[in-house]
């Protein structure tokens, strides 16, 4: 999914925005996505039991080896589950989602975390990646070729990256790359912040008190 593109920060209002227009389990999924970082596989494979416990949201989800890239593989040995701890985001979307879930009693820890209405399987990635397309299209996304199920993926990578300071190593672990240069292939360099960048090497070297001005001839 090398060709699609995150959120950028500045556009993820937008987002917010137009999530309430959508059912409690779409939303859901697309909060779940931005801040897990989970590949949607991973996030179809969960079900009720791995994020919820006694009528809480569990403090982080773990998807294990057989449902992680590469987990069913010849490498598969070299794979670990991966734990994320789930932020308080995550957890208003998942409890308001689960708690409708539970009023009508559809809560068995064993049964789809993200469930089709028509079958009560598991939501397909196509299925996902048409909701996907669906909500951003509602926030104003225009050019939908740009965008899909693994854009909640790369928008994860983001914020984590500016969270940590640009720490491209720290990043690297959080999204469980083994290579730092899968992780640089995630991000994505606004041209806005190249700009700024550019400005601010020139506000920092430049002081009219000790500089030589151009002379003039």
């Amino acid at each position: 999914m090398a060709g699609r593109s995150p959120i950028l920060e500045h556009e993820e209002p937008h987002l917010y925005d137009a999530l309430p227009h959508f059912c409690l389990r779409d939303q859901a999924l697309i909060v779940l996505g931005l801040n897990t970082g989970f590949r949607i596989h991973e996030l179809l494979s969960l079900t009720v039991g791995q994020v919820w416990e006694r009528g809480v949201v569990r403090p982080s989800v773990t998807v294990t080896r057989a449902r992680l890239k590469g987990g069913r593989s010849v490498y598969r040995r070299s794979i670990h589950s991966r734990s994320v701890p789930l932020n308080d985001r995550a957890k208003t979307y998942l409890n308001a989602y689960l708690s409708e879930r539970a009023l009508a009693g559809l809560l068995n820890p064993a049964a789809p975390l993200f469930p089709s209405r028509k079958h009560g399987h598991a939501l397909t990635r196509w299925q996902a990646n048409r909701i996907v397309h669906t909500v951003l299209g509602a926030a104003g996304f225009a050019d939908q070729s740009r965008y899909g199920t693994h854009t909640l993926r790369k928008t994860f990578c983001q914020k984590v990256y500016r969270a940590t300071k640009h720490d491209i190593n720290l990043t690297r672990a959080v999204m469980g790359h083994t290579q730092v240069g899968t992780t640089q292939r995630y991000l994505y360099v606004d041209a806005r912040d190249v700009a700024a960048a550019v400005l601010a090497v020139g506000e920092s070297s430049f002081s009219p008190a000790n500089s030589a001005l151009p002379m003039v001839a």
